[in-house]
């Protein structure tokens, strides 16, 4: 199981462009190190929980 969202990710889930997937990341994880000061970031990622939590992203399991 991923704990991080990447670029192509965001840009599933979010329908955006490559460049603004990236943008949506940067500003994220500024948020995301404002909040949490003493946690490491990956470049290019964000934690799925923070980006649901902000983005207000709930997955919803599908019953085919």
């Amino acid at each position: 199981m991923k704990d991080y969202y990447n670029a192509k990710d965001i840009q599933q889930i979010t329908g955006a462009s490559q460049s603004l997937a990236y943008k949506i990341i940067r500003d994220l994880r500024e948020s995301f190190a404002k909040k949490y000061p003493n946690t490491i970031t990956i470049q290019g990622k964000i934690p799925i929980w923070y980006f649901e939590d902000v983005m207000k992203n709930k997955r919803v399991e599908r019953e085919d």
